[in-house]
């Protein structure tokens, strides 16, 4: 059979040599024609260009090297580029928040308007930073007090917008007429001055804020004194007083805040069985109550916190409003740590200005709308790992080992366990003044 590819590759062949033959018979004429003397300059044919000139090359410049990158890695340039813009937005929109003015309202004739109630112990450092930063903002701030001097220790702030509420849970009628007195109070039509237009004050926050100076001691060695009392304060006390506030928070369209730890409640070490204890009943008692007055107003939202940069001479500096034996466990703490070489410097938190902007923010602004807000120094870290790492390498990392072999089950004195020294028993865990953060034993 006639092969027709073998015939059109000849031809081609063909085609290839005939156009180099004539080729080389034209530059040879050219030559010849231009190297002739008796042909004229005019008709002689022109000779062939000269080669470009090869310049040397010049070193690149680290801009032009750079974009030369960008171009070749287009993918990577876009990841960097998303990252750093991503977290400079981060930081420029955090500051910014921070240097925001954060005012309540106020009534047209320059009067406060609105009302928080800080349930917390008197006796901590955090109500009393916290009831004075939002007495400085422009809310009227009552802390329920139960007994005649902590009624005085409120009024000895001596600020006029920071005001004790006579509150006896223990009794619940008197507990129902002082809230009505309040909710007739903050109902009713207000006159600053004789001339000035009424206006009505607004509920605007409720503030539950448990005390965490609980037992630190094995479950063996807790009477049941300790419970019933631990209970009673911790759990029963914030659930009475919000159950007489319901139907206010309710009418005013309030928020509750729920401060609460997050540290040792995240992690539940051994010895701090109270800690545990409490902290998982107030999270049953927020997460039935968000359900329960789903729909009604009320905004629950519960903080966790972490560690929390009070200094450890805070409670030596606010005597006043602070327990002795608190002042004590505070020099104790320094002490114990300057022996360790820890100088109080080095033990840093969470400034107490990002909890007050945070509670502000949820109170006006309406941040962390019924869900929860981590605020502090590893708060969210230490949940995260109270979800995710296993019990045995927490353990392992908190070094309770070597603890357990030097405690004992049968308590004594000061709740020291026997055959253990007070030092190996208050490294257990040692709280410093805030009452919010610890300090574990490093390994050895």
């Amino acid at each position: 059979m006639f092969d027709v590819s073998y015939l059109l590759d000849s031809i081609d062949t063909i085609t290839e040599a005939i156009e180099a033959h004539f080729d080389s018979v034209s530059r040879s004429l050219k030559d010849t024609f231009r190297s002739s003397p008796w042909l004229p300059d005019s008709i002689k044919p022109r000779p062939p260009p000269s080669p470009p000139r090869r310049f040397p090359s010049m070193p690149v410049s680290y801009y032009e090297a750079s974009l030369d990158w960008l171009s070749e890695h287009r993918a990577a340039s876009a990841a960097v580029v998303a990252f750093i813009g991503t977290g400079a937005f981060i930081v420029w929109r955090r500051r910014r928040a921070d240097r925001a003015k954060r005012r309540a309202k106020r009534a047209k004739n320059g009067a406060r308007t609105e009302v928080v109630v800080l349930a917390g112990s008197i006796h901590a450092p955090l109500t009393r930073s916290l009831s004075q930063e939002l007495e400085r903002r422009g809310f009227i701030v009552y802390i329920p007090v139960s007994s005649l001097s902590e009624e005085h220790l409120v009024q000895s702030e001596s600020r006029a917008d920071i005001r004790p509420l006579n509150l006896d849970i223990t009794s619940p009628s008197s507990t129902e007429e002082a809230i009505r007195k309040l909710a007739n109070h903050i109902s009713a039509p207000q006159k600053p001055i004789s001339n000035a237009p009424p206006h009505t004050l607004h509920l605007a926050a409720i503030i539950v804020a448990p005390g965490t100076s609980l037992p630190t001691q094995p479950i063996a060695s807790l009477p049941p004194s300790i419970w019933s009392d631990t209970l009673n304060t911790r759990l029963l006390a914030p659930f009475t007083t919000l159950q007489a506030f319901l139907p206010l928070l309710i009418s005013q369209n309030s928020t509750l805040l729920f401060l609460t730890p997050s540290i040792v409640p995240s992690l539940t070490p051994a010895y701090h069985a109270a800690d545990s204890v409490v902290a998982g009943g107030l999270q049953q008692y927020i997460s039935t109550l968000r359900k329960e007055v789903q729909g009604q107003g009320v905004n629950v939202v519960q903080f966790q916190l972490g560690h929390f940069d009070y200094g450890l001479s805070a409670t030596e500096n606010h005597q006043q409003m602070v327990l002795s034996q608190q002042i004590s466990r505070s020099q104790a703490t320094k002490k114990r740590l300057e022996e360790k070489g820890v100088a109080p410097k080095d033990i840093t938190g969470t400034s107490l200005k990002e909890l007050h902007n945070n509670v502000f923010d949820t109170i006006v602004r309406g941040k962390g709308r019924n869900g929860t807000v981590f605020v502090g120094q590893g708060a969210r870290t230490y949940d995260l790992i109270g979800k995710l790492v296993p019990d045995g390498l927490v353990n392992w990392m908190m070094n309770v080992r070597k603890l357990k072999q030097a405690a004992s089950p049968t308590p004594d004195r000061e709740g020291s366990p026997e055959g253990s020294t007070s030092a190996e028993w208050e490294n257990v865990a040692e709280r410093d003044d805030n009452d919010a953060a610890y300090v574990y034993p490093k390994r050895r």
